[in-house]
């Protein structure tokens, strides 16, 4: 069992952009000094709440400040750039890392970046898939290239110069390249499937009901045995939003008191969801009116909080009843208070997790390795 952090991140933009970037600096720099094995950063461009265009230009900064944890994009929102650029960027940071890297992929789940890019009625999953696949073309084959799809076309013919080193682009330092994730939000997630069947991993969103999450990995089996290919629960991370306080009377004060991190998390996913049409797959059941998602349901049924016993059972319970993951991503917010917050990560990695561990008889399995599985 191993223990990772998605950022997407989501903050209160009225903080400020340079106090949330390097507050995020610090966030990742405390994961890789409590022993988080991974963490994941989003990639967004007109969301000032989640402001970070560039995962791997923060992930460069800590490189040698953060020696341990794996990095993960999360995630490269594909639609939006052209592939040789993606497969570029990501190949010249898996050399920077040393592979210590992990390539997220996802269609967008941002409406004002769909428009920003024009591809709000395209069909972004079918891009997403031609994407990647001249990603992988382009890091496996010779020049000279001539890759034609629906939406791109990549085409180096007239300006290849093998003894000069022209016209090749560049391969990463994972071989054939970085292992691939793709996310998963909603109930009957089309991505379940698909990372199932193309081998992918899979993150299964932290703000989702625990029915939906289970389905993501009902899903995810039921694929990969109508193509007869092995169950892989070390290929599945289950999201959930956790505060592990000293005592559960602290965690409940908190989740009381107005205008909380969590409270504003969860009023955020709210309002672009709801904004963007995919406000189901907050819902407990499908049949459940828009209005009744708030703040506070949200935070009844989504965040397991408490002291470390109380929120290491909690998170074995939800692991015997949505199924064996084998990486426990827990997800970031505003460092507001920022003691109570950073002492949060340390009592969840130092005292949960191992408590955990034993409960669900795991054990900690390197980032490096998991990677590589």
């Amino acid at each position: 069992m191993r223990l990772g952090m998605f950022m997407h991140p989501i903050h209160d933009f009225k903080r400020g952009y340079h106090t949330l970037l390097f507050e995020d600096l610090d966030v990742i720099r405390a994961a890789d000094a409590e022993g988080f094995d991974e963490v994941w950063l989003g990639e967004h461009y007109f969301l000032p709440s989640e402001p970070f265009a560039s995962p791997l230009m923060i992930y460069a900064r800590l490189i040698a400040e953060c020696p341990r944890i794996l990095f993960g994009s999360g995630v490269h929102c594909l639609p939006n750039r052209h592939p040789a650029v993606v497969a570029g960027e990501v190949a010249q940071f898996d050399h920077l890392a040393k592979g210590r890297f992990m390539m997220g992929i996802g269609p967008g789940a941002a409406p004002p970046d769909f428009e920003a890019f024009g591809v709000v009625d395209k069909n972004r999953m079918e891009m997403l898939e031609e994407s990647v696949d001249m990603m992988v073309r382009l890091w496996t084959e010779d020049p000279p290239y001539d890759i034609r799809g629906k939406y791109w076309n990549i085409v180096v013919r007239d300006n290849v110069l093998p003894d000069l080193g022209i016209g090749k682009l560049t391969v990463p330092y994972q071989r054939p390249h970085p292992p691939i994730m793709l996310p998963s939000m909603s109930r009957n997630s089309s991505s379940s499937r698909l990372a199932a069947r193309r081998g992918w991993h899979m993150i299964s969103a932290n703000f989702v009901p625990q029915e939906v999450l289970a389905s993501h990995w009902h899903d995810y089996c039921d694929e990969r045995r109508k193509h007869i290919l092995p169950i892989e629960p070390a290929k599945w991370r289950a999201g959930r939003t956790l505060l592990v306080t000293e005592t559960d009377a602290e965690a409940e004060a908190y989740l009381k008191s107005p205008g909380n991190s969590l409270e504003w998390y969860f009023r955020y996913i709210i309002g672009i969801t709801k904004h963007g049409g995919f406000v189901h797959m907050l819902k407990s059941h499908p049949d459940m009116p828009d209005d009744d998602v708030t703040p506070e349901y949200c935070i009844d049924t989504m965040v397991i909080a408490g002291s470390p016993r109380t929120v290491a059972e909690k998170l074995a319970k939800f692991r015997e009843e949505t199924g064996p993951f084998e990486t426990l991503i827990c997800s970031h917010h505003d460092w507001v208070p920022r003691e109570m917050w950073r002492r949060h990560m340390h009592l969840l990695a130092q005292e949960v997790m191992p408590i955990l561990r034993d409960l669900t008889g795991t054990r900690h399995l390197a980032a490096a390795r998991a990677a590589a599985e």
